[in-house]
Formats: structure tokens, C-alpha cells, sequence
């Protein structure tokens, strides 16, 4: 399903808002039990909504292109009266309060809610690999992981599920499930998207994004979430433009990182290609060394699992058997940190981000392999080495809260998904989302 011409068809009176939510919970009905994306399906309630988009529809009231389009939310978005589990048993029988900010804002925008996805427990991993409600098994191929932490967004919107779903991303987990199983995964500038009614992993990392089949549908999702809210003092004061995708990138400039390119043999053969892709399109794409690649991890680690054990704190001192053991594990480790570790931390996390809004003084963008390997099986994924393995390209950019976005760039010879990040100065999702865009137009779009 595309979403611009199931909007065109929804305004045009071709689909009902209705049928699309029929069709969507036929394919769930059919594919959740092989692939485990969904933990809630709104069955009864998206038809009401569904219903009500076709009223306002014929009283020539139309919302914008999220109009009747069935949409999924990762199980840690707050859906007011909904259970909201965040994969772990410790939820397990919560029930959202309220509706977060983005839910508010889907629902302004038209959106049906179909249900709640599947996901890395607490999205603490990127592997979704639940031990309370099964592991997320990837389309393309169900013996593999499908990324993580938001692997039930990706993974829905890859199987036709879903057209659009929202994730978190802390430490690559909206890019990384995105490029393993084949899909847009964007993941905009801290502070642009309120996280309002989303439960935390950590505070300072994370961000709200986006999952869809094409870079015009993530923006348009983008355009409809973004914006100040006052109920997240982290959100930015700014103009939330119209994201115009389709104008020329010629003379564009981008550069990569030589130590960002460590991926395995078919991933640099792809990626190889998409250089290629933006070079035949007018831009120039440099490499250099970046002075900070090999202290990222070094400034992460102390804010991710610091600040993920001050949020858990209450309950691991309480239930810690309750706990996954990776993520029990990840805690734990994040307890062993001082105050003094967070704040040298902290003062690194400048300087990185310093050395790389310098870097984007020159340039437009930075890109790099998503992920520098492929997804890899279930059996094989539950390793610290999964996870180390995964993050390389992707925690910088939370770090420094810059824009990024994968896009899938073609498949390996055993059939799965790679995909390659673009990411560029704060607030600029318009660049990013424009390279994204012609180069989506030149590979294509390819599903399991």
C-alpha cells in the first residue's frame, strides 16, 4: 500500500477509509501469527474511526493525506484507554491514561489507529527479540531478526500491514529496524517531535519517528506530528515547514566517514551503489576521518544506561526478576555509572556534537551504511555483539540529535534488506528527506 495514492483515493471517494482498515485487518489477521508485529489490535475502534473519517468525507471535510489511513503506534505511544505494555510483563496490564501528543496529532490529522506494535522490551535493544511476547520475525525472511527496538513498526509496514508506524529511537531504533527489514525509517532532529506520552528509555536520546514504504509518506507524517508542545519542555519553538522533496539535489554536497564504513562485504557493495545513485544525480560525495568515531560509545554509554537505570530504578529495586535478563543486564550497568561518568559524558556529547556541526558548516549531509550488516537469525542475535554490531552508525546522530533517515538500497544475495542512513544539520529534515527522495526514485522500492 502507497500511501499517496491511497490518499488520492480516499479524497477522490475511490476507497473508504473503511475498506482500507478492512483490508489491513484481513492482512493482520492472516500474517500477525508468523510474524508477531502486533501486541493490541484496535479492531472495533479503528471502524468507528474509519466510519467517522467517511462522515466527515462526505460533509467536504478533508483533513489532509493522513485521512482515513490506517496507522500503527510501537506499544510504548500512549492510546488513552489502551493497554500500553512497552513489551515488558511489568506493564503488562497497563492502561494509557491519556493519548500522547503524537496520538493527538494523528488523530487531528485523520489518521485510524489500527493497533499497537510489537517491540524490543522497555525498547531497550534492537534485536525485539521478546521474552514476554515472542520475538518480531522479519517478512523478508521469519528465521530473522527484524530489527529493533521498534522491530514491530518496521516489520508491519514491510508486510503491508500498515502503511505508516510510528517507533522510538535512542539509540538507532528506528533506523536500524528500518534498514533490516527493507522500509523508510526517519528519525527527525531532537526537540521537533513531542515525546509527550511516550515512556521513556532516555530522556536526553530519545525521539519519536516514523516508519513508511516512501520517503513522500514519512514526510507527510512528519509534516502532521512535529511541532512546539508545551507538555515536553524538550521540544523546539520553531516552524514546522512544508517538506518540499522532489526539488533538484544537483551540487549538493555530502561526505563519509571512512570508520562508518565498516560493513560486511555485500553491505559495501550496495552501499557502493547508492554513492553512485547521488554522484549520477549532481552530488558531490567526499570522505574524510571524523576526530570523535572512536569515542561515541564512549560519551552513549553512561547517558543511555544511566539514564535508562534512573527511570527504572523503583522497579528493578522492586521486581528485578521481572526484567528480560539483556535488559535486566543493561540496567545493571547502567547503576555501575557516577554522577561523575554522566557528566564527563555529557561535556564529550558537546564536543562530538561541536566537531559535527562544524562538519555540516561545509557540508549537506553526512551518509553511511545503516546497519553494517544485515539482519541476522533469532537464534544467532542474543549477544552483546548483536547489539555493538547494529548501533555503529546510528548512536551518533542521537547523541547530537540530528536528523537521519534510512532508506532500503537493495538486498543481499540470500534475500535481505540493507539500507543507508543520510543525516544532516538540526531541523534541516527537508535535505535529508530530498536526497532520500531521488534516491528512492532511482533504486526503487522492493517487498518481501
Amino acid at each position: 500500500m502507497k500511501l499517496p495514492k491511497l490518499s488520492e483515493d480516499v479524497r477522490s471517494g475511490a476507497v473508504t477509509p473503511t475498506e482500507l482498515v478492512h483490508r489491513c485487518l484481513e492482512k493482520i489477521r492472516k500474517l500477525n501469527p508468523v510474524l508477531n508485529v502486533f501486541i493490541t489490535v484496535l479492531e472495533e475502534d479503528a471502524l468507528k474511526q474509519a466510519a467517522e473519517r467517511e462522515r466527515e468525507l462526505r460533509a467536504g471535510y478533508y483533513r489532509g493525506p493522513l485521512h482515513g489511513i490506517p496507522v500503527s503506534l510501537k506499544d510504548i505511544i500512549y492510546v488513552g484507554g489502551v493497554r500500553c505494555t512497552a513489551g515488558s510483563k511489568i506493564l503488562s496490564n497497563h492502561v494509557a491514561p491519556y493519548d500522547s501528543t503524537v496520538t493527538k496529532k494523528l488523530k487531528e490529522a485523520g489518521a485510524v489507529l489500527i493497533g499497537t506494535n510489537n517491540l524490543h522490551e522497555f525498547a531497550s535493544g534492537v534485536t525485539s527479540i521478546n521474552p514476554h511476547y515472542g520475538p518480531v520475525r522479519n517478512p523478508w525472511n521469519t528465521e530473522y531478526i527484524a530489527g529493533g527496538s521498534s522491530g514491530g513498526s518496521a516489520a508491519a509496514v514491510a508486510a503491508g500491514l500498515t502503511p505508516i508506524s510510528l517507533g522510538t529511537d535512542t539509540s538507532g531504533s528506528v533506523r536500524i529496524p528500518a534498514s533490516l527489514c527493507g522500509v523508510v525509517g526517519l528519525k527527525p532532529s531532537y526537540g521537533r517531535v513531542s515525546k509527550h506520552g511516550v515512556i521513556p528509555l532516555s530522556w536526553s536520546l530519545d525521539h519519536v519517528g516514523v516508519f513508511a514504504n516512501s520517503v513522500e509518506e514519512a514526510s507527510s507524517c512528519l509534516h502532521a506530528i512535529a511541532g512546539y508542545d508545551p507538555e515536553d519542555e524538550s521540544t523546539v519553538y520553531a516552524e514546522v515547514p512544508d517538506y518540499v522533496v522532489d526539488l533538484d539535489v544537483g551540487g549538493m554536497r555530502v561526505i563519509y566517514f571512512r570508520e562508518m564504513d565498516r560493513a560486511d562485504e555485500e553491505v559495501g557493495r550496495l552501499f557502493k551503489r547508492f554513492v553512485s545513485v547521488l554522484e549520477g544525480l549532481g552530488v558531490v560525495v567526499e570522505e574524510a576521518v571524523f576526530e570523535y568515531g572512536g569515542r561515541v560509545r564512549e560519551s552513549w554509554a553512561p547517558i543511555r544506561l544511566g539514564e535508562a537505570a534512573a527511570f527504572h530504578d523503583k522497579w528493578f529495586r522492586e521486581r528485578p526478576m521481572d526484567y528480560g535478563a539483556d535488559v535486566r543486564e543493561m540496567i545493571e550497568r547502567g547503576r555501575a555509572f557516577s554522577a561523575i561518568d554522566y557528566v564527563k559524558a555529557q561535556r564529550l556529547r558537546h564536543e562530538i556534537t561541536r566537531e559535527l556541526l562544524k562538519t555540516l558548516d561545509r557540508y549537506h549531509a553526512i551518509i553511511s551504511p545503516t546497519t553494517p550488516t544485515a539482519a541476522v537469525k533469532i537464534a544467532e542475535a542474543q549477544n552483546p555483539e548483536t547489539y555493538q554490531r547494529l548501533t555503529e552508525n546510528t548512536i551518533l546522530y542521537n547523541l547530537a540529535g540530528l536528523p537521519a533517515v534510512s532508506i532500503p538500497i537493495g538486498l543481499t544475495d540470500s534475500g535481505l534488506p540493507v539500507g543507508a542512513q543520510i543525516a544532516g544539520r538540526l531541523f534541516d529534515e527537508n535535505t535529508v528527506l530530498r536526497l532520500a527522495y531521488h534516491v528512492q526514485q532511482k533504486i526503487g522500492v522492493q517487498r518481501p
